[in-house]
């Protein structure tokens, strides 16, 4: 498959797939995999040959091809159409003109094919982002799909629920399953490829931090005591929560899905008030002035047409000469939402440094990021911390998290846990 001027870019690739097997793409940032998945399914135009099942894609009508080869987003958020959990799912079969006996029971089905059943009622506006991640797949298996596309599926997905999906999938390969996905690490994809094509250096694995003594971290900065959090009366997420940052600390909160990592930076940024407790950031309560938070869902958070322009706002850190320091300059002016997720990411992550506030809260800042892309996300965090800026990030990656962070949390059943390695274990 080769780009064809002006349209969009990618390596060339040669691929055959046959019934059942699982083939990986393997790639940096930026590189291409999306487009390639998208082609496959019609949406972008491509050059030389591809078919399926005999027949070359640009010629089978879209409505088949979509019911014959599902695609799952690295950016589901962009895709998800229904407010609750149930029907989204059974968006898909009953666009295909299923009947409703055949609807219920392939939305069943694939929720519990992705440990999403229990949740079948609930808004998806209240679900975590590894949560979202899952009801993508679940979009997907519900309509039986020939091939699935799996776009760097388990970003944001906790490591308990990737090994239980990663075993189902498995299990539907060897009834016929198809799969195609795409990822940064051989490390990362939780599933066992049976041909894998390389197209770009994603760079060197993190290296567990040495040391977690920061000089620059001096007197306490915030202060959480006795935290609650409730949604409603059935939905408590954060049950008696207490920790402290010190001054220019990077604190690293680590949990299941679900379990109110991004209520609780919510929280400190001041966007949700809690239900009881005390919360103190530089002595004061969480307001938007001394706090800002950056969704793990970076189009959501960007609005200007350029990186240059969403950085020109910077009141403390000159973020255009530091995307420029850490090799990243050729990003500044191209359209922001044509970027991959993981450039849009750092742009983003750059957006809410350069607020100028104390307390930096980043959800999931590692998702869709390369390991070369990693490395300078940790660069941008040790030059906010020399700025005398203090971060808090909610993550799964928790090899970043020992390799970049201060201290380590563990986030589990609504309660913050020092001794993160024992409880883990």
């Amino acid at each position: 498959m080769k780009a064809k001027r002006g349209i969009w870019k990618s390596p060339e690739i040669n691929l055959t797939l046959r019934e059942g097997e699982i083939a990986a793409i393997i790639g940096p940032c930026g590189s291409g995999k999306t487009s390639i998945m998208l082609s496959m399914i019609g949406f972008l135009p491509y050059e030389g040959t591809m078919m399926y099942d005999g027949v070359e894609v640009s010629l089978i009508d879209k409505t088949y091809l979509r019911s014959k080869i599902a695609y799952v987003p690295d950016e589901p958020e962009s895709y998800i159409l229904n407010n609750r959990v149930f029907d989204e799912v059974a968006f898909g079969p009953e666009n295909l003109g299923w009947k409703p006996k055949k609807v219920i029971e392939s939305t069943i089905k694939a929720l519990e094919m992705t440990n999403m059943l229990n949740l079948y009622d609930r808004e998806v506006s209240t679900l975590s982002g590894g949560q979202r991640q899952r009801l993508a797949i679940a979009d997907a298996l519900s309509i039986s799909p020939k091939i699935l596309l799996l776009d760097n599926p388990f970003s944001n997905i906790d490591w308990e629920a990737r090994k239980t999906i990663s075993k189902t999938l498995e299990e539907l390969c060897d009834h016929g399953l198809s799969i195609i996905l795409t990822g940064y690490s051989m490390e990362e994809l939780y599933l066992k490829p049976d041909r894998t094509l390389f197209i770009g250096e994603v760079g060197k694995p993190y290296e567990k931090k040495a040391s977690y003594t920061n000089p620059l971290a001096s007197e306490r900065f915030v202060e959480v005591k006795d935290l609650w959090f409730n949604y409603d009366r059935r939905n408590i997420v954060l049950k008696g929560v207490s920790f402290t940052i010190r001054r220019n600390e990077i604190i690293s909160i680590i949990g299941k899905n679900g379990v109110g990592k991004t209520t609780l930076l919510k929280i400190l940024a001041g966007i949700y008030k809690p239900s009881k407790g005390v919360v103190l950031v530089n002595s004061r309560k969480p307001n938007p002035h001394l706090s800002v938070y950056v969704s793990q869902n970076p189009s959501a958070f960007l609005t200007e047409a350029t990186p240059r322009e969403e950085l020109a706002r910077s009141r403390s850190i000159d973020t255009v000469n530091l995307l420029e320091k850490i090799g990243l300059s050729y990003l500044l002016d191209r359209p922001i939402h044509n970027l991959s997720l993981g450039e849009k990411r750092i742009i983003s992550i750059l957006s809410g440094l350069c607020r100028g506030r104390l307390l930096l809260c980043l959800d999931e800042p590692t998702s869709g990021l390369d390991y070369m892309l990693g490395h300078r996300l940790g660069e941008i965090m040790k030059a906010a911390v020399s700025n005398n800026v203090t971060l808090i990030i909610a993550t799964h990656d928790i090899s970043f998290a020992e390799a970049y962070s201060d201290r380590i949390l563990l986030l589990e059943r609504g309660i913050i846990y020092e001794d993160w390695r024992r409880i883990f274990q």
